[in-house]
């Protein structure tokens, strides 16, 4: 028999499509529900249609043979940069309220952004274009009996929320749900945790090694994909939205599933090569789709796992994505890689290439041509390709000449490499702000050496070794690319600012990383990324 009430909660926003004209609205219920659904219209009666969707529902069986219930409202027909208001049919019978608000994206590929326009109350610009979005990995819950969270990871929630972003990146790790002994409720936990700010702007997830839980589908996502609808990559089945993009007026987003490169056996699912080229040939059409298109700037890339880090003991980078994903981030000048995995926060100078001869491909740094140790914070390699000084000098005259642009310590031109940025501080009981090597060191993740054979013919599912792990292998490297990291700060948010500029002149992301514990604090990390537009100035 179907329920009047929907008893649950959990309600969490993603994107649709196209985030300027659809939003997907999802929540937990206690069981099967009749017609659900979510009737939305805008705050401001003028601006656009009301309307209603009704909701597909994706189950899964979790570890005690529970079905799961989550139901998902793609709302569609939607204007960019406007404010709806929305409420859940039939409404949750606990105390989460069954009513929300949100604001679309602008849309993408806009040009009517202006610099310095005045912003709404969610982080998009009246005029279109200009948007903060925040992000952080590697999360937990906040509650009293949950060895891998903290108090940090609800705190973090609302931290986020006092800058109102338009939307969140959530950089994997999420829950921690596949180490607990019942996982379900662990994500109820988590959903119910972060309902104050997902249930108002867009929580964007990247899957990370803990969100496979073991025995619960081909891959062990079967919650994952039944607990967040995301736009389509195309592949289907088992592959569905495991990575998958998104554009926000004028940067490209690109969502990737690390387990699929990484060498390290992080979880409890070994995935190397699970998509069998799938996501790299994805990547790639989609990275060079996105550098064709003149009407994105910025192409950011969100990663779970990372290609580099100076943790002394913690993961490490993962030789398997500088062999297979590196390389087509350098080909199609990648701005950003946004990554958690590594419990601190880190930032490295714009690299593009290997260092000559690194058996390890040590990324190699572009700095400036008068760079020292001791101004960029690390020891600054022989081989690392400099910008002339002359440019550095232009790029901050079009930066001053260029009205509203913000101010930070440090300006940084990404059409000079990519920019690594690592900010897995979302709560994690185990932080690695206090295992980084001093001086600054790299250490990678190399192949593993194989699991030891079973003793007799057993059963097995895709990657999983039914007698032992994969012993991960560790080498270490110079760190050139080091530009900026934190021992101070364990739990903390980036925020990125985006103002899309003028046609024909400068576009720029500014990065304020903030202490999540105390938010009403100045940001311990500033910088200005900026490149130019690809379109020209108007005749």
């Amino acid at each position: 028999m179907t329920r009047r009430v929907a008893d649950g909660g959990g309600v969490h926003l993603t994107f649709g499509v196209d985030p300027a004209t659809s939003m997907v609205v999802s929540w937990l219920t206690d069981g099967p529900v009749s017609r659900p659904m979510a009737r939305f219209a805008p705050v401001d009666p003028d601006a656009a249609e009301a309307g209603e969707a009704y909701a597909t529902t994706r189950t899964y069986r979790d570890a005690a043979r529970r079905r799961i219930h989550v139901q998902h409202a793609t709302l569609v027909g939607l204007r960019p940069g406007v404010r709806y208001r929305y409420e859940i049919f039939p409404p949750l019978g606990g105390e989460e309220p069954s009513t929300g608000e949100f604001r679309t994206a602008p849309r993408a590929g806009g040009t009517s952004g202006t610099t310095g326009a005045r912003e709404g109350a969610n982080g998009a610009s009246v005029a279109g274009a200009t948007f903060t979005f925040t992000c952080f990995g590697d999360h937990g819950t906040d509650q009293e009996d949950d060895p891998y969270g903290s108090p940090a990871s609800g705190a973090v929630v609302a931290a986020v929320d006092m800058l109102a972003p338009l939307f969140h990146l959530a950089l994997g790790d999420l829950s921690y749900a596949s180490l607990r002994r019942d996982p379900s409720q662990v994500w109820a936990d988590w959903f119910r945790m972060v309902a104050p700010s997902a249930s108002r702007r867009p929580w964007m997830p990247v899957a990370g090694n803990h969100e496979s839980e073991r025995e619960l589908g081909r891959f062990g996502l079967d919650p994952y994909q039944a607990y967040f609808q995301l736009p389509d990559n195309g592949a289907g089945g088992d592959f569905r939205e495991l990575w998958y993009t998104f554009a926000v007026g004028r940067v490209r987003f690109v969502v990737l599933f690390g387990e699929d490169a990484c060498y390290q056996e992080h979880g409890l699912v070994y995935l190397r090569g699970f998509s069998e080229g799938r996501q790299t040939a994805w990547l790639e059409r989609t990275l060079r789709a996105a550098r064709a298109d003149p009407e994105i700037d910025w192409v950011i890339v969100a990663i779970h796992q990372v290609a580099v880090s100076t943790a002394a003991y913690h993961n490490g980078g993962d030789l398997g994505l500088r062999e297979e994903w590196l390389p087509l981030f350098d080909r199609y000048e990648v701005d950003l890689v946004l990554c958690g995995h590594e419990h601190h926060y880190e930032r490295t100078h714009p690299v593009r290439g290997v260092i000559p001869g690194s058996p390890v491909l040590t990324p190699r740094p572009v700095v400036p041509a008068n760079a020292t140790a001791a101004s960029t914070g690390a020891a600054v390699s022989p081989t690392a390709p400099t910008v002339p000084m002359a440019a550095m000098a232009a790029m901050a005259a079009r930066t001053a000449a260029s009205p509203g642009l913000a101010l930070a310590d440090e300006a940084v031109d990404t059409t000079t490499g990519t920019v690594h940025i690592i900010i897995g501080t979302g709560g994690s009981s185990s932080p690695s702000t206090g295992a980084l090597f001093d001086p600054p060191a790299g250490r990678v993740v190399v192949r593993p050496e194989p699991p030891d054979p079973p003793a007799a013919p057993v059963r097995r599912r895709f990657g999983k070794s039914p007698v032992s792990r994969r012993r991960t292998i560790h080498v270490t490297e110079g760190a050139p690319w080091l530009a900026a990291r934190s021992t101070d700060h364990p739990y903390a948010f980036a925020a990125l600012h985006v103002d899309p500029g003028l046609p024909g002149g400068t576009t720029t992301i500014r990065l304020t990383v903030h202490d999540s514990l105390a938010p009403d604090e100045p940001p311990f990390d500033e910088v200005l990324f900026t490149r130019p537009r690809r379109d020209g100035a108007p005749a």
